[in-house]
Order: C-alpha cells, then sequence, then structure tokens
C-alpha cells in the first residue's frame, strides 16, 4: 500500500471513532431518560429572557446557593457530587458535598463549575417563541438522575408540582 492510502484509511477510521462516540454519548442519555430517577429542584429567581437568544428562562437552582456558601473545611479541589435526600414527593434538599457517590438511599448529582461557582444543572431552559406565560410559574426544575449522577433537565414545574408547557390534549 502506498503511503497515500493510508491517509483515506485514517479518515474513515476517525470518521468511525467520531460516530462511535456520539452514538455512546446519544444511547447514556437515552438511558438517563428513560430509567433515571426523577429528582426535584427548587429554582432560584433570575430574569427569563434574551433577545438575542429567543425565549428562554435563565435558571438557577436553590442548591447552588448553599453549594457555593463559604465553608471553612472547604479543600482547594471543589467536591464532584452534590449529595441529595428527597422527601416522598422527590423533593430535593442537599445533605452535603463528596468526591465520591454515596450508597445507600442518598442520591448523587454531579457538581460543575460554571464560571468559578458550582452547579447541578443548566442555566437556561428553552422554550418555543411565543410560549413564555407557560413558564412564568416555574418553582421547580425536574431532573432524570442516571446512577452516575450524571442528570438532565426535563421539565419545569410550578409550586403543586404540576408540569408546565405540556399542551393538554
Amino acid at each position: 500500500m502506498k503511503p497515500a492510502g493510508y491517509v483515506p484509511a485514517a479518515i474513515l477510521a476517525a470518521l468511525a471513532l467520531v460516530l462511535g462516540a456520539a452514538s455512546k454519548a446519544i444511547h447514556d442519555r437515552e438511558q438517563t431518560l428513560a430509567q433515571g430517577r426523577v429528582v426535584l429542584v427548587q429554582l432560584a429567581p433570575v430574569d427569563p429572557r434574551s433577545l438575542m437568544q429567543g425565549d428562554y428562562m435563565a435558571l438557577r437552582f436553590a442548591i447552588d446557593n448553599e453549594l457555593a456558601a463559604p465553608d471553612p473545611a472547604r479543600r482547594a479541589t471543589p467536591a464532584r457530587y452534590a449529595v441529595l435526600t428527597l422527601d416522598v414527593q422527590d423533593r430535593a434538599r442537599l445533605a452535603g458535598a463528596s468526591d465520591t457517590r454515596p450508597g445507600g438511599g442518598a442520591v448523587a448529582m454531579r457538581i460543575r463549575q460554571r464560571d468559578g461557582r458550582p452547579t447541578i444543572g443548566p442555566n437556561a431552559f428553552f422554550f418555543q417563541e411565543g410560549t413564555a406565560d407557560r413558564y412564568e410559574a416555574a418553582r421547580w426544575g425536574e431532573f432524570r438522575v442516571a446512577p452516575d449522577g450524571s442528570a438532565l433537565l426535563t421539565h419545569l414545574r410550578d409550586a403543586d408540582l404540576n408540569r408546565l408547557g405540556e399542551q393538554l390534549r
């Protein structure tokens, strides 16, 4: 085989690798949506609009405020998981932070750093243009949490825990 023949083979191998990684990521998210534990996290108020990005609600979570509170025992390396306890309605309360996933009945959500602050979820929830009024009553974020601590925000809920934005049929 000539050296020039290696180039198409390398391109095909790289393409197969990229497609395989993308397929795995999609499969993992589908599994989280289908089998993940429902966890409701209370929202903290923020301004809900952006003209440049379309209609969306900027999000901040009450648990993020607790994670960011000054802690004299805080280590140089931030914790990797928020350890949550859930009530009978699946509403989360922060029980602590840990470098490892806890056992037992506690749920762990991965902590990410955004602008130097810890957070457990996304900073925005996008919705169809012209439907902002459906989300004004949002007080809770509904997540699906996988056993590895990864979480996907699936819905917003009001103070009575009703899902928002869904059309009645």
